[in-house]
């Protein structure tokens, strides 16, 4: 057989491998290329000598082919003709999606942009909102009056929604949003609101705030108003959350057009803290017995709180502080209870004692009014769940934490492992129960 590779053959019309020819055997073998182990099984060439049919798209004879596969090396094709430099479908690259639209489908279940607002009436609401906004307010501080004068003892509404002026406020920053309606200035104006949230729940939680899980996790949540972030859809809501650890949970119920994000922290690794039978601690160090105030100086204590605690409450009525019990910590310092006087007084520690085992009475027999139905969320599968109390700081002052420990553990009340202990301001207990 004559090698094709011979010069007197190579580029030969009529010859043994030229066009018009019969076409040989393979001579490179049975595989003349590597076989793809997902392709269908291809069928044998046809045998040398028999008739090829007529190509449809061109003037001579080819063999046929039993897959789409690259021309014969040797052939003279056309450049537009090679399939190897063909552009697969669907491989036209994609433009890139605006940084401030989310991905269709990038969070599915969650709702898009709301309907957007007629500009004449956000100006009109923009405008009458510093007319109406402070009539709303003394209106309210009249009611308010006259239901103090009247000794008023009935229902309030079921929301105290009219309450809050705010929530039909629309400030300058979000005004360019409204008109516009642009999801890139919307979330310009939503993306500091959510930072500041955030960083007041992480506060919160870092304060001992947040809910209680199952696994003894915490988890603690935002939730913002549909008016927040009508323009950029509570998936917008949700992809600025990602940025920071949180992520969403799908509306349900009423609020479907409302976002709650959520952020889980897992329990502390482990609870430094003295046992409740080891020696107690000495005074001054976080678990021992603090300083009391003078005795001298407690009864005007007791006598102005009376003025400057409806002071303070007022001042702060508006204010969420990230610390959930930050009144227990401030009344701690400058207020005292009717029930701690005598103990504070006197500063003996049989009346500490007394003092603390009537308030661990008092939440003991609260926290058993709850039913065990009421801890189905949080119950293991085998049926175990935490009751819980907490005791501040104003309740054990002059006994300390560890004396209030050990009391506490003579009615089967620990450590809560939920938490890290944090004696100088509370002690927080839990009893484990079964269902």
């Amino acid at each position: 057989m004559t090698n094709s590779h011979g010069h007197g053959g190579e580029h030969g019309y009529g010859t043994a491998g030229g066009y018009g020819a019969v076409p040989p055997q393979n001579p490179y073998g049975q595989a003349p290329y590597e076989q793809n182990p997902y392709a269908q099984p291809v069928p044998p060439q046809p045998y040398p000598g028999r008739p090829v049919p007529p190509q449809p798209y061109a003037g001579r004879p080819v063999p046929p082919q039993p897959y789409a596969a690259a021309p014969e090396p040797y052939a003279a094709q056309p450049p537009a003709a090679a399939p190897q430099f063909a552009a697969p479908p669907h491989s036209q690259p994609q433009q890139p999606q605006p940084h401030s639209q989310p991905q269709p489908g990038a969070f599915p279940g969650f709702p898009g942009p709301l309907p957007r607002r007629s500009r004449l009436a956000v100006l009109l609401q923009f405008l009458l909102q510093w007319i109406y906004a402070p009539l709303w307010i003394v209106g309210l501080v009249i009611l308010f009056a006259v239901l103090i004068l009247s000794d008023y003892n009935g229902g309030g509404p079921s929301s105290d929604g009219w309450l809050k002026v705010n929530r039909t406020f629309i400030p300058p920053r979000r005004l360019r949003a409204e008109l516009t309606g642009r999801p890139e200035d919307w979330e310009r104006y939503v993306t500091p609101i959510i930072r500041r949230r955030i960083a007041a729940a992480e506060a919160k939680h870092a304060a001992g705030g947040g809910e209680v899980q199952a696994d003894l996790g915490r988890e603690v949540s935002v939730g913002l108003a549909d008016r927040l972030y009508r323009g950029l859809g509570a998936a917008g809501v949700v992809r600025i959350g990602e940025r920071h650890g949180w992520h969403g949970v799908l509306p349900s119920g009423p609020n479907t057009v409302h976002i709650r994000l959520v952020r889980r922290f897992p329990a502390p690794a482990g609870l430094n803290a003295p046992s409740p039978h080891d020696p107690p601690a000495a005074p001054g160090t976080p678990w021992g017995p603090q300083p009391t105030r003078s005795a001298l100086l407690l009864p005007f204590v007791f006598l102005l709180q009376i003025v400057y605690v409806p002071v303070y409450g007022l001042a702060t009525f508006w204010n969420d502080r990230p610390e959930p019990d930050h009144w227990e910590r401030w009344g701690a310092r400058w207020t005292v209870g009717p029930r701690a006087f005598r103990a504070e007084f006197t500063d003996s520690p049989a009346a500490w004692d007394r003092h603390i085992r009537r308030i661990l009475q008092r939440d003991t027999k609260r926290e058993l009014a709850r039913t065990a139905d009421s801890y189905a969320r949080l119950t293991t599968p085998d049926g175990t769940y935490f009751r819980r109390i907490q005791l501040h700081r104003a309740t054990y002052r002059g006994a300390g934490a560890h004396r209030a420990l050990s009391i506490a553990a003579e009615d089967g009340w620990t450590l809560d492992p939920a938490y890290t202990p944090d004696p100088a301001n509370s002690l927080r207990l839990c009893r484990r129960e079964q269902r």
